[in-house]
């Protein structure tokens, strides 16, 4: 296709010795023009409203607003005359968020009536709520988040929040109702970050049998797979995030998922993750003492309480001189702190989740604790 050749000359330098940056903005000519050969036209903006009510793709708006009220919302948004500033930006507005025909053959919505839709929506039945917004977002003053952009409107629509916390314990049952809920979460839009420090490490002992514990790689892999598989129909892609304690038996299996030679059994291509660091840590690498990880089911049968739910700041050194925890060095703490950096290096993670500080930091920490992050 035209607009994708010209888009691969953008990169490429010119006699000049410059990269062709006016390649991209005929990458933008050139695929508009696609986008209006496979657009469905409308004789007016009553006939489009009309018609994606009637055919089941936009809620019946009607009944919070009236026809001319909804005309007016359009003008506005209409009246901008928006052009795409980018390829990029064309693109993906049409690829993942304008409504299409259910055979995705055709385009019913451009970038002007997506502001208009999701501006009637959240303008609640009040009209001018819905024009203030529609100005605002024309004029890249106010940018709803993404699920709400993408879902505003629709009659057939995912959630309109993104960010979900999710905590897997250590048993089968857990495991089985968190991957399931991650999957009814990415159906419907939702991004969900999952800790997993509570599980067993890899080689712990299931029912008094030593070396039976499979550890949190294989259902990291689990989640990669369901996260992928459900997808809100392909309109947007499920997101997922896997959350460990740095002091957890199976942190460097962890990191080392993201590493470009990893393994490809054990290799997470898609999803993301994400360390939980207290202060300990860093203070055992200000110190350059070894780091100790211990393991998560000799912890909760010694002490009642899991790993992650203790203050590691303070239970460090008490885990250490513990006979009834099992416990490990992996490298010095600085080498660990090299390590990180290499892999942010090569992949862009781990996303690293300082507990102690936001949980001195936290305006509601009377409440509970603050245990992980998502994937924002």
């Amino acid at each position: 296709m035209r607009h994708i050749e010209l888009n691969n000359l953008l990169m490429q330098r010119g006699a000049d010795g410059f990269f062709q940056l006016d390649k991209d903005r005929e990458a933008v000519e050139a695929y508009m023009e696609e986008v209006n050969r496979r657009s469905v036209h409308f004789d007016s903006t009553q006939a489009k409203v009309r018609y994606m009510v009637d055919h089941d793709f936009y809620e019946n708006i009607y009944e919070q607003y009236t026809a001319d009220e909804i005309d007016d919302v359009y003008r506005i948004t209409h009246s901008y005359g928006f052009e795409f500033a980018s390829y990029m930006a064309a693109s993906k507005f049409y690829e993942d968020y304008a409504l299409k025909s259910d055979d995705r053959s055709q385009y019913l919505e451009h970038y002007a009536d997506r502001a208009a839709i999701v501006a009637l929506h959240l303008g609640r039945r009040n009209i001018e709520a819905a024009k203030t917004l529609a100005s605002a977002i024309m004029e890249q003053r106010v940018q709803p988040a993404t699920p709400t952009f993408l879902n505003a409107g629709k009659s057939r629509r995912g959630e309109m929040v993104s960010c979900f916390l999710l905590e897997m314990d250590d048993s089968l049952n857990s495991i089985n109702y968190v991957l399931g809920t991650c999957m009814q979460l990415s159906k419907v839009g939702g991004g969900v970050a999952v800790n997993l420090s509570k599980l067993r490490g890899r080689g712990e002992a299931i029912k008094g049998v030593e070396g039976a514990a499979k550890g949190i790689m294989p259902v990291l892999k689990l989640m990669e797979d369901a996260f992928s598989y459900a997808d809100q129909m392909g309109q947007r892609k499920g997101s997922g995030a896997g959350y460990y304690n740095i002091f957890g038996w199976d942190v460097m299996e962890f990191l080392d998922s993201k590493k470009i030679n990893a393994d490809e059994k054990m290799r997470l291509k898609t999803l993301s993750i994400g360390l939980i660091v207290p202060n300990k840590f860093y203070q055992l690498a200000e110190a350059n003492l070894p780091l100790h990880v211990f393991a998560p089911y000799t912890v909760y049968k010694a002490y009642g309480s899991h790993l992650d739910d203790m203050d590691l700041d303070e239970m460090y050194d008490k885990l250490l001189a513990d006979d009834r925890v099992k416990k490990k060095v992996i490298m010095s703490a600085r080498d660990m702190l090299v390590k990180i950096a290499t892999i942010q290096l090569e992949s862009g993670y781990p996303y690293i989740m300082n507990k102690s500080n936001a949980n001195r930091a936290h305006a509601l920490n009377s409440i509970g604790s603050i245990k992980m992050s998502n994937l924002c």
